[in-house]
Order: structure tokens, then C-alpha cells, then sequence
């Protein structure tokens, strides 16, 4: 009986025992299966990694990584395909060997780290799994490390185990992980310290990269390279006990010696990057595809510390050059500065920075001129001219101060001379013509009112961008067919190339080329001898601005365009550096580079050319019927613009070409360039051509609504032959008792007087103001 209770007992203490190990049980469970739900994941593992944008070069090869929004360097996320099995190995051995056994936790390492820690009695052992650093790195804060803490990184761990498959886990451990320096995650880590892509890691390199992120910051090899070797070591020898290495293997990688490429993202062409930077948009993989071809940009910017190395002692600091492919407006090269490093304003991108582009805007105006009627062959006076504009009288001068007398439109272009191009953009109508011809061409920075630079701005007084310039050329390079440039390649657009837009026939634009490549018609200025004459057909123009401040030279071949910028960003002088000895030397070396590395062509003739051969002295054409000359060449002109022919009335008993009385001046001055070939015509004005005389070129009228008409009514004079007829394109000219009257609207207006016998003419244009109100004209009474 006494044995009864003391059964019933013992079997009560092994209930409760099963009880309790019943709900320990349960517990666990609970806390292995269940209770991981609670935990969310870190947001950060459901959103994509932020990679680091990187620009490429034309060819694919990397120019520039930037940091991604985190602040670090981090390439696109690779796939487990892409993972070096030795790497995957390596980071096992190094973190976790018994990643693919255990569920997220490893509670054998957790007993083996607790011991060894109790043991020494200080923390000298981890514990922590592939799959809780995972979460812990993801983290969007770094947390405290607190008991609290590192139960909710288990649970996390767990529910991440219990979501994804280990292959997922390891994947996108290697993919995030920090391996210091700024590098995240294993492809950039191996770009970083070994200057190549995953594929190309020995097993070595594999455990070096493995050791790192224990302790990415005292494990840097730039700085603590035993230590890093050190662990390299031993995750070698652990990965030789598992079986993951062979003996063989084994031996070379303990023997191999890392050599550490530092790479800090590349820094080629630096501005063409900072001007694409917060533009362009990534693709999925972080790349951005740019037109920049790697070896034409490094030559480049080889060429401008050259030119202007040789420039010392003439103050000339900088230099920045574009190179565009005409077909596609992409730009193939783009160097803004003699160094993107350079203190005295490297950084700053002279291929954006607005400078005055002196006489590289003439060909506009003369493309406009030939577009409205003039030829190669049409005479302009190179004489002394004044302007009335509202600031003041403007007296253009030629660069030399000197004076050419008639000129030829093609030699007043080739020679660069300002006074005919001014004069022909009055004749166009004024500044407005030029301005919005500009403006069409993709010219941003002339943001004032056309009268803001009057007729200055075909001598370059409006400040321009070398980029947006060279593109307006390019539109002539293309025979009159404008692009947007790009700095993108096509596969970044997401599209072809940009749309061809007409802007001017084929014909007047092939005009163009066809003066800017003559040597023969540059002659005059620059002389036989000079840096712009090509070895091969090339169009140049070049230009200089007031004082020396900036110089340029711009061309273009079919194939490319070329711009160069030389000067100051503090806008000084130069010391006597025009453009041709300053840009010039720069644009030939890239030049010729292109034309021996991709070589150039030239146009072919397009049709609706014809040629004729003219007397240069005074633009008539040379027939079967004309006089015997002294001075001719062969010129071309659109078909129906043919000039007037040679007769016996347009020279003298000598064979000296009659001019104009106009100049009288000039001709007696004996030292131009036409001494002995040119004389002056009879006062007789049945002899001579017409001549306006009222109104003066260039006058400006206001309308007044207080007189007859507005006082729209002007009287028009001209001297010449009887006959002569009067006309305007714009406004009404009426006869009255054989006087001619202009009927004066608002706008900027043509008028023309002509021999209808021999074709000779004269034009002058004016402009006409809108009547003022009474307010305005008490706001401008003296």
C-alpha cells in the first residue's frame, strides 16, 4: 500500500516532465515557424538595389560611375549564374559553410559562439548566418546592436528563409553586401580592386574579396593589406578542408599575390559627363550609352595641352573643342578645358560657356544673302560706311583696318572682312534676319531683342555656345539639313537618331562650303601660307573677337564638323592670339586625325549649279561677246541668277574695269589691291549706273499720326540713266509726274532702283517705326 503514492507520484513528475517538454516544444516551434511572421522584412529588400549610374563610351568601355543616391559604387545587381562558384565557396567558407542546411539560424554556431565567448570571456566568435546578414545590411538605419535587436534580425532571418530560396538569399547577399571603399556588392567589389569583371576572378581573388566584409573598414587592402591576407589565408585552407579546393588548386592560390587595380568610377571626357549628368535617364542596368568615342576624345584633349603649350607667354589659359557626326548629330568628342583640374577655372565647360564668336557667324549671313537673290559674284562695297542706330553711330571696320573696294561676295566671305557682311545684313533687312535665322539653328543665348545687337551681330557681338555653334554648321554640313545633337546613343534614346529638318536648299548651303573651302578666295587676308588650308577639301571659317578675348575656328568636311573655342574664362584679353593662331593650329591637328582615322570626302556637285566665268572687279559675266579682261575666274551660281554680261561700257580705253563713283576715294588712295586695274566712271550720269541717293542706306523713319499720311510719304531720288524703274518687295512705290514715292509702313523694307537696259542696279534698306503714341512721346520729349 506504501507503494502506491510513490508511484502515483512518479508518474504525476513525468507527466508534468512531458508537459513541460511538450510546451518547450511548442514553444519552440512557435517561435521557428510562427512567430517569425510577426518580424516584416526590411523594406529595402523589396525595392531594387540603387545602382550607380555609369556612362559608356560609343564602344561600350566604361568613361565614368558615379555614386549611386545611397553614396556608394554599385554595379547592377548580377544573377546566380553569374556568380564564380569559387566566390560562392569562398563566401560560404569565409561566413557560413552551413548556409544550404540550416533555416536561417544556425543554432549549432550560436552554441559554438557561446562557448568560445564564455570561454575567453569577451566576444571573440559570431554567429550570425548569410541570411541575417542579409536582413541586417538592408536595414534602412543602423541599429543599436541590442539583444532586442538581434532576436527581431533571427526572426527576420527566419521569415526571409521561409519567403526565399537559398539560391535567392545568397544571391542578393552578394549583390548588397559592403567590401568598403564605397563598393557594394561582389561585381562592383571586383571591378573595384582588380579592374575586371566576375568572370575573370582566380580562386584567390575570390577568397580576397570574401575576407573583406567581416570588417570592410579594418580590413581595407588600401590600407591594412597583411591583415586582408591574412583572412585570405585562412579561407583558403577552409575551403581546402571542405573539398572546395583541390590540392593543386590549393597550392597555386597560396601562392598567387593580388594585385590591387584601384578603380575609383573612371574620369574620361569630365564634361562631357557633367553636361549629360541629371539629364540622361538609366536603364534597368544603371548604364548610360553616350556617343563619346574614347580614343578621337583622348587625342583631342592630347591636342589642346599641346597648342597651348606652345601659346605660353600669350596668356591663353584654356581651349575647348567639339567634334559631331554629321549624319547622326551625335557628338564624338567634347573637350571643355586644357584640364577639368585646373584652378583657374578647369571645371568650368567651354564648350557650353556663351563667348562672342566674332566672324564665325558671317556664313549665315551671306547663306541668307544667296538665298534671297545675291551670287558669289555679287559686289560688295568694302568702304567706309556709318550706321545711325539708337545708341549712337556704328562704324564697322575690318579686322586690318584696311579697305578692298568692290569685293565679291565669295571673297568677302573667304577673306573674312566685316564692312560687306554688315553691309549685306542691312541689305537683308537688318538684325532681326540674322537673329531669327540663329535662333532656328538651335542658338539659345540670344535672348535679347534682335535691336539689342543691331547689325553687329553678323561680326559676332552676341555671345554664343561652341556646341550650339558648331551644330548651325553642321546644318550646312549637311547641305542645308539641321539635327538636334546628342550626347546619347541611340540605344539610350530609345530611338533612332534625330530627324532631319530642311532649313536650306542644297544648293545655296553647297554655295557656302564651296566658298569656305577656296583657299584662293581667302588669299587677300591670310595669304598663301596659313594653318587653315587643309591638305584635303574641308570648309573653315574662323573668327576673333574684340580685344583677343575669344578666337574660333569652325569647319566641316561631309563627314564631321569640328569647333574650337580658344580663350579666358575670366573673359581677358589674349596677347595678339587670333583665330588663327590660337584655335586654328587645334582644329587642323583634330582634322586631319579624323581624316586619317575615318576618313573624308567632299561634296559632289548637286544639280541646279551652273558656272560662269565673271570679271571679279565688277562681278559680270565673261561671254563670246565681252571684251578682252585682265582679271576672271570661274564661279558658280544657281541656275537663273546668272549676272549680267561684260560689255565694252564696263572698261576703259585700258581695259581697266569702271567703278563707281563712289569709289573715288578709294581708288585714288593707289595702294589697294586692284592698282592699275580699275578707274573710276564718268560723272556723266547717262554712263553711269543708278545710284540712290534718297533715301540713305540704313535710315530710319518714324511715323508721326499728327502729319498728313502719318508722314508715310517719301520722295524717292536716284541718279543714273533716264528709265530707271523703281521697286520694293514690301511696300508701294507710285509715279507721279515722273517722281517715285514710297508709301512708308512699319518694318524693315528693300528698295531698288534699276537700268532696265543694262541690268545695273542700286538698293539701300530702311526701316520704318510705328507712329508714337501722345503717352510716348511725352516719355521721350527732351
Amino acid at each position: 500500500m506504501s507503494l502506491l503514492p510513490a508511484m502515483l507520484r512518479k508518474k504525476a513528475t513525468w507527466r508534468w516532465t512531458l508537459k513541460g517538454v511538450g510546451g518547450v516544444a511548442l514553444l519552440g516551434a512557435l517561435g521557428w515557424w510562427v512567430l517569425p511572421w510577426v518580424a516584416p522584412l526590411p523594406p529595402r529588400l523589396e525595392r531594387p538595389l540603387p545602382v550607380s549610374p555609369v556612362f559608356l563610351a560609343a564602344d561600350g568601355t566604361p568613361l565614368r560611375q558615379l555614386l549611386s543616391v545611397d553614396g556608394q559604387r554599385t554595379l547592377a545587381p548580377v544573377s546566380r549564374m553569374e556568380l564564380p562558384e569559387k566566390l560562392v565557396q569562398a563566401t560560404l567558407a569565409a561566413e557560413d559553410k552551413r548556409f544550404y542546411s540550416h533555416g536561417g539560424v544556425d543554432l549549432l554556431a550560436i552554441g559554438r559562439a557561446a562557448l568560445d565567448n564564455l570561454t575567453s570571456r569577451r566576444v571573440v566568435s559570431g554567429a550570425s548566418t548569410l541570411s541575417q546578414q542579409l536582413v541586417k545590411v538592408s536595414a534602412d538605419e543602423r541599429a543599436p546592436r541590442t539583444f532586442f535587436i538581434k532576436i527581431k534580425e533571427a526572426l527576420q532571418a527566419r521569415r526571409l528563409e521561409m519567403t526565399w530560396d537559398k539560391d535567392r538569399i545568397l544571391t542578393e547577399y552578394l549583390n548588397r553586401v559592403s567590401y568598403g571603399n564605397l563598393l557594394t556588392g561582389c561585381a562592383t567589389a571586383s571591378q573595384g580592386y582588380f579592374n575586371k569583371p566576375l568572370r575573370d576572378l582566380s580562386p584567390a581573388e575570390c577568397a580576397f574579396l570574401a575576407a573583406l566584409p567581416q570588417s570592410p573598414t579594418r580590413l581595407n587592402p588600401f590600407r591594412n593589406l597583411p591583415a586582408v591576407q591574412k583572412r585570405q589565408k585562412h579561407i583558403l585552407e577552409r575551403m581546402a578542408v571542405l573539398g572546395w579546393l583541390t590540392e593543386e588548386e590549393g597550392k597555386l592560390a597560396g601562392t598567387e599575390r593580388a594585385t590591387l587595380q584601384r578603380y575609383t568610377g573612371g574620369f574620361a571626357a569630365p564634361h562631357a559627363i557633367e553636361l549629360l549628368k541629371g539629364g540622361a535617364s538609366l536603364a534597368a542596368d544603371g548604364k548610360i550609352h553616350t556617343t563619346i568615342q574614347t580614343a578621337l576624345q583622348q587625342r583631342m584633349e592630347s591636342i589642346i595641352a599641346q597648342r597651348l603649350g606652345a601659346l605660353t607667354g600669350k596668356h591663353v589659359t584654356h581651349a575647348a573643342a567639339v567634334v559631331l557626326e554629321n549624319e547622326t548629330g551625335r557628338v564624338i568628342g567634347l573637350a571643355g578645358s586644357r584640364d577639368f583640374f585646373a584652378e583657374d577655372g578647369g571645371q568650368l565647360n567651354g564648350a557650353w560657356v556663351p563667348h562672342s564668336p566674332g566672324s564665325a557667324l558671317k556664313p549665315f549671313t551671306y547663306l541668307l544673302a544667296l538665298e534671297r537673290g545675291s551670287t558669289p559674284a555679287t559686289i560688295l562695297a568694302d568702304l567706309p560706311i556709318e550706321y545711325a542706330t539708337p545708341t549712337g553711330i556704328y562704324r564697322p571696320e575690318n579686322y586690318n583696318k584696311k579697305f578692298y573696294g568692290p569685293i565679291t561676295l565669295r571673297e568677302a566671305l573667304g577673306n573674312s572682312l566685316n564692312i560687306p557682311a554688315v553691309r549685306a545684313l542691312q541689305q537683308l533687312g537688318g538684325e532681326k534676319v540674322l537673329c531669327e535665322e540663329l535662333k532656328s539653328l538651335g542658338i539659345s543665348t540670344l535672348t535679347e531683342p534682335p535691336e539689342h545687337y543691331g547689325l553687329g551681330l553678323t561680326i559676332g557681338n552676341a555671345p554664343v555656345r561652341l556646341l550650339e555653334l558648331a551644330n548651325a554648321y553642321a546644318c550646312l554640313a549637311r547641305l542645308g539639313k539641321w539635327k538636334e545633337w546628342t550626347l546619347l546613343h541611340a540605344t539610350a534614346q530609345g530611338s533612332g537618331d534625330a530627324a532631319a529638318n530642311r532649313k536650306h536648299t542644297e544648293q545655296v548651303s553647297f554655295l557656302i562650303a564651296d566658298i569656305l573651302h577656296d583657299a584662293q578666295a581667302r588669299m587677300l587676308a591670310f595669304g598663301p601660307h596659313t594653318v587653315i588650308r587643309m591638305p584635303f577639301p574641308c570648309a573653315v571659317k574662323t573668327g576673333t573677337s574684340t580685344s583677343y578675348r575669344d578666337n574660333w575656328t569652325m569647319g566641316f568636311t561631309p563627314e564631321f564638323t569640328v569647333g574650337v573655342w580658344v580663350g579666358n574664362f575670366d573673359n581677358s584679353p589674349m596677347n595678339q592670339v587670333s583665330g588663327v593662331a590660337g584655335a586654328g593650329p587645334i582644329f587642323r591637328d583634330i582634322m586631319i586625325h579624323l581624316h586619317e582615322t575615318q576618313g573624308t570626302t567632299w561634296y559632289a556637285e548637286p544639280s541646279g549649279i551652273v558656272r560662269a566665268r565673271i570679271d571679279p572687279r565688277n562681278g559680270k559675266r565673261l561671254d563670246d561677246a565681252s571684251p578682252s579682261v585682265r582679271a576672271s575666274r570661274e564661279e558658280s551660281f544657281l541656275t537663273g541668277t546668272l549676272p549680267p554680261a561684260a560689255t565694252a561700257r564696263d572698261y576703259d580705253s585700258e581695259g581697266r574695269a569702271l567703278l563707281p563713283r563712289d569709289y573715288t576715294r578709294w581708288v585714288h588712295g593707289g595702294d589697294h589691291w586692284l592698282a592699275g586695274l580699275v578707274a573710276l566712271q564718268s560723272e556723266d550720269s547717262n554712263n553711269a549706273p543708278p545710284r540712290i541717293s534718297i533715301p540713305v542706306d540704313g535710315s530710319v523713319f518714324q511715323l508721326d499720326p499728327d502729319l498728313k499720311d502719318k508722314g508715310g510719304r517719301l520722295l524717292l531720288r536716284a541718279t543714273g540713266p533716264a528709265g530707271m524703274k523703281w521697286s520694293s518687295p514690301s511696300i508701294a512705290i507710285v509715279d507721279e509726274n515722273g517722281l517715285a514715292y514710297a508709301t512708308l509702313v512699319p518694318g524693315h523694307h528693300e528698295l531698288r532702283v534699276e537700268d532696265p537696259v543694262t541690268g545695273a542696279f542700286s538698293e539701300v534698306r530702311i526701316e520704318v517705326r510705328d507712329a508714337l503714341s501722345a503717352t510716348e512721346k511725352l516719355r521721350v520729349a527732351p
